[in-house]
């Protein structure tokens, strides 16, 4: 395993769609009487970001956003223009079958935003046919190939989603599941996609419980002289504490090099913001001390 030499990478993840939907209701809609404004909300978090900067001592260029064309164009263009590295999903959100979401114009909007990172969902479950399944690693070793000579890195995001079989083979615990099956799915998939020819330049994965799991993703992430290889941590929406605990854990393991973590940070405070109970302001800060804690968490335990 090897010990990246670039920057950490923290980035603030607002990429979601369907998460915003599920919280609110529809875009330009209304919930508690106020209007729904996605990009209104992302720009409350964005706020959080830059507002948690100083207090960490980092520059605008030492951490990143994970953000949506659709709904987060304007503020991608403006973290860009900061310095905030910039990365973008490419993938129609939570398909079975993975879907460009621009299709063959992909380029045109991956090119016309310039990210630093490029990121896809891949999906492990094993529910899914294999034709399903064949048609998606297809279609991702072409974006691959697309990437390769291109200046962006390739960000894949794993989640791995337990049958009904597995999980019934662990007494029905989703705890069971992703603590005694999940970690050996992800190394298997990561290799897989290895020798289907899809290279990521970072993987951001679910977090896990052991140090040892966490080493053992890294060694395959890394495997075959892929020293270059990154891999972070993603936040599945799971309460501040696991959060801190994931990333601590994280941080002790030289080939991960930080988190790209999402509705943990921010959640809360955008309902608290619709539902009238945290002004503006409030709902910022909030976001800039959780972003500041996950940042303060790694670095003390990377030392």
């Amino acid at each position: 395993m090897s010990i990246s030499t670039r920057p950490p990478l923290y980035i603030l993840a607002f990429d979601h769609r369907v998460s915003l939907i599920k919280m609110f209701g529809e875009n330009s809609g209304q919930f508690n009487g106020r209007k729904v404004d996605f990009a209104d909300l992302k720009s409350v978090i964005f706020d959080g970001l830059i507002e948690s900067l100083p207090g960490l001592g980092l520059r605008p260029q030492d951490v990143g956003i994970l953000i949506d064309e659709e709904c987060g164009a304007a503020i991608a263009r403006k973290a860009k223009a900061a310095g905030v590295k910039l990365a973008m999903p490419a993938e129609r959100s939570m398909q079975n079958v993975f879907e460009l979401e621009y299709g063959a114009e992909f380029d045109k909007h991956i090119e016309d935003f310039q990210p630093d990172q490029v990121k896809v969902l891949a999906i492990r479950n094993d529910a899914i046919d294999a034709d399903s399944v064949a048609l998606s690693m297809s279609r991702l070793k072409e974006l691959s190939d697309w990437l390769k000579p291109r200046p962006y890195r390739f960000m894949l995001e794993l989640l791995v989603f337990a049958t009904p079989e597995q999980l019934a083979s662990v007494g029905g615990s989703q705890e069971r599941f992703d603590t005694e099956l999940r970690p050996a799915m992800m190394v298997e998939t990561i290799k897989r996609y290895q020798e289907a020819g899809i290279e990521a330049d970072i993987w951001k994965v679910e977090g896990l419980k052991d140090v040892a799991h966490y080493a053992a993703v890294a060694d395959q992430a890394q495997a075959g002289g892929r020293d270059n290889v990154d891999c972070i941590i993603l936040g599945r929406g799971a309460p501040e504490p696991v959060i801190e605990e994931w990333t601590r854990k994280a941080a002790q393991v030289p080939g991960f090099t930080g988190f790209a973590i999402g509705r943990s940070t921010w959640a809360d405070s955008l309902k608290a913001l619709m539902d009238g109970t945290a002004t503006r302001a409030e709902a910022s800060a909030e976001i800039a001390r959780r972003f500041s804690s996950y940042v303060e968490i790694f670095r003390a335990e990377r030392g």
